[in-house]
């Protein structure tokens, strides 16, 4: 970050764009664009930023509602943004920390920041984006939104991202209703009841998913239990969600398992009654801090 930059300046400002401060063309003409951005290397210079903003916060007379704009490329397969050198995944403890410190200090109410916006191409597109947007929102208690397409300089104008293209965005709010409107559809079959006892148990083989198995203890696996809906079970057709986590849960035959995965971050988590190869039913978790909790314990 500009050591030279004036704070100040930026408390009445409806939008606090960051723009990553990478050497690349297009992020340059994006920044001159906004003329009133600023352009830092990764999350300790975001860090800088907000911590020198609460240092002046108190002797500026107007501190404007706004939303806080980070800017940068999606430069990996599941579109996450990328500030610097610094990734933006929810599923990584680094970055989990910079947002639970945020949060625990209350940084950005206090800087009037109301929505956190991840402006990078299609980055609320890919289910591993959209979990990073639902993340960042548990972790916040605020809305975070994400774009549904590609960005370029022509969206943004003095000032920031331009009000007229808000559209293109998709917030955490957005998601999860998406998601539990499915659940709750009316007209949708009967809710499906989970019995464990019924689910397919499936000897382990060698894994190959883009994502970690977890074998989960007796023990474990009651605890998750008590998290789930166990009644209000639905697919979810057409709904895109690539799972984080597949839980190996344990059955009554010896050296099998019933399947799990976890969605949108724990938000839910999906069973095979149908068999492996149908489409799950989808339950919802009462809590996804606990139940991540749960399965970081065992890892």
């Amino acid at each position: 970050m500009p050591p030279e930059i004036d704070v100040r300046t930026l408390f009445a400002q409806p939008r606090l764009s960051v723009v990553s401060g990478e050497p690349d063309l297009d992020l340059q003409h994006i920044a001159q664009v906004i003329g009133q951005g600023v352009a830092i290397d990764g999350r300790d210079g975001l860090a800088l930023l907000l911590d020198r903003m609460l240092d002046e916060v108190d002797r500026s007379s107007v501190v404007a509602a706004k939303t806080l704009d980070l800017i940068g490329h999606t430069r990996t397969a599941a579109a996450l943004l990328a500030l610097g050198d610094w990734l933006i995944d929810g599923d990584d403890p680094a970055t989990v920390a910079v947002f639970c410190s945020l949060a625990e200090r209350e940084v950005l109410p206090r800087l009037g920041v109301h929505t956190l916006r991840l402006l990078g191409c299609d980055s609320a597109s890919t289910p591993e984006a959209q979990a990073t947007l639902c993340r960042l929102s548990e972790l916040l208690g605020l809305e975070v939104c994400g774009a549904s397409q590609l960005l370029h300089a022509g969206h943004y104008e003095t000032g920031g991202f331009g009000d007229h293209w808000r559209f293109l965005l998709v917030s955490a709010s957005e998601l999860r209703h998406r998601a539990s409107h499915v659940i709750a559809r009316p007209g949708s079959p009967h809710p499906r009841i989970l019995d464990l006892a019924a689910l397919p148990a499936v000897e382990l083989s060698a894994h190959a998913g883009a994502y970690p198995r977890c074998v989960v203890t007796e023990q474990a696996a009651q605890r998750i239990l008590q998290l789930v809906h166990r009644s209000a079970g639905a697919p979810l057709p057409g709904f895109s969600a690539l799972p984080s986590i597949e839980l190996a849960l344990p059955s009554r035959r010896s050296g099998a398992y019933h399947i799990a995965h976890l969605i949108l971050n724990g938000t839910f988590l999906r069973f095979y009654p149908d068999g492996m190869a149908r489409m799950g039913i989808v339950y919802p978790v009462t809590s996804a801090d606990a139940l991540r909790d749960i399965i970081a314990s065992l890892r």
